[in-house]
This record gives structure tokens, sequence and C-alpha cells, in this order.
């Protein structure tokens, strides 16, 4: 992890957080369309680019994570 981050466990734990919040709004984004697919259909491009969004900031999120992971305990064994 980058060595500039102070408290690099309250950083891990926002990007967690981030992710995790990002997955609820996916979920629910999901539920509604279920729920009231007439009225969602208005904004069909809209709530394409959001799931594009959002899924791209929780896979970089664990590749990223499990990038740091693999590299630290590459490093742990060396």
């Amino acid at each position: 992890m980058n060595e500039m981050v102070p408290d690099k466990m309250a950083y891990q734990i926002n990007k967690r957080r981030m992710a995790w919040a990002s997955i609820g709004l996916m979920a629910l984004v999901t539920i509604a369309t279920i729920v009231d697919p007439g009225r969602m259909a208005e904004a069909d491009s809209v709530l394409m680019a959001q799931y594009i969004a959002l899924s791209g900031l929780v896979g970089a999120y664990f590749g990223f994570s499990a990038k740091s992971n693999t590299s630290v305990s590459s490093s742990a064994k060396s």
C-alpha cells in the first residue's frame, strides 16, 4: 500500500465501505427495476451507465486489493 497514507486501516475500511455501498446501490436499483419495470424504462441508459461505473469501481477495489495482498505475501516470503 502507498506509504503516503497516514492511517492505512482507516483507508482500507473506507474502501471496503465504498465497495459495499456500491454493491448495495446496484442491488437496490435491480429490485426497483423488477418491482416497477415501466417506470425504470425511462431511465434505461442512465441505469446502464450506473451499473458499468459501479461494477468498475467494485472490480477495481477487489483487483487492487488482491494485487496488494499478493505483493505483501510475496515480499514476506523473501
